[in-house]
């Protein structure tokens, strides 16, 4: 025969219960919602390079009249630290070698006019975060020897890849370097070999895109 204060016992322990399933699930979708969060990383720095030059022009067609090379229709966005929301109106300073991994400039110390640069170009991202590149598959180049900086590394291929610098008022400057997934020549590449920032080259219909995702850090004082 159960009691008055055996009954009231039996309610307390089932109400502890209920409470504490209840704890467990909060903790375990918490502990998702940290591990997603967690999961979401700023996009790679990578090295400026030798052969940036300021002051390119405000464009998204970069082949001009007679260029040789593979059209590619370049579409980059760029994300917030939470991966998912877009940054309107950052602005993408672009430069990349031409199709043979040749730059405008023969040396880091070349100047050349401003009217005389290939393949640099500043943009901005839409109000969903993207931009869009018209250009030419970079082709692979060599380090030449004597290269100040670099001379650990003359004569070692470099895989094709895209140069961008991307500034927001919010965010922090972000200088990187793109590379193209299965060119064999980014597992010995120095910077390529640690990079996360690929993009995937579709072929369709004689036209040729890809795409990809740029993250920028947190605002200057956050902690991350």
């Amino acid at each position: 025969m159960k009691t008055k204060n055996t009954e009231q016992s039996i309610n307390s322990r089932r109400s502890f219960l209920k409470g504490a399933q209840a704890g467990v699930a909060i903790a375990v979708g918490g502990a998702s919602s940290i591990a997603t969060a967690k999961s979401c990383k700023t996009s790679d720095g990578d090295i400026l390079g030798p052969f940036y030059r300021p002051n390119a022009k405000a464009n998204i067609n970069l082949v001009t009249t007679g260029a040789e090379g593979e059209r590619l229709k370049l579409t980059g966005t760029i994300l917030r630290p939470d991966c998912k929301s877009p940054v309107v109106g950052a602005t993408i300073d672009f430069w990349q070698a031409d199709h043979k991994g040749a730059y405008d400039i023969k040396t880091p110390d070349e100047k050349i006019a401003v009217e005389n640069y290939q393949f640099r170009a500043v943009t901005q991202t839409d109000k969903d975060g993207n931009f869009t590149i018209e250009t030419v598959i970079p082709g692979r180049y060599g380090i030449p020897p004597g290269l100040e900086g670099f001379e650990q590394y003359a004569g070692q291929t470099r895989p094709g890849h895209f140069h961008l610098t991307v500034t927001h008022p919010i965010y922090l400057p972000l200088t990187t370097q793109v590379y193209m997934t299965g060119d064999p020549f980014i597992a010995k590449d120095p910077w390529a070999k640690h990079s996360k920032n690929m993009v995937t080259l579709k072929r369709e219909n004689g036209k040729t895109s890809g795409q990809f995702q740029v993250v920028l850090g947190n605002r200057p004082g956050q902690r991350t």
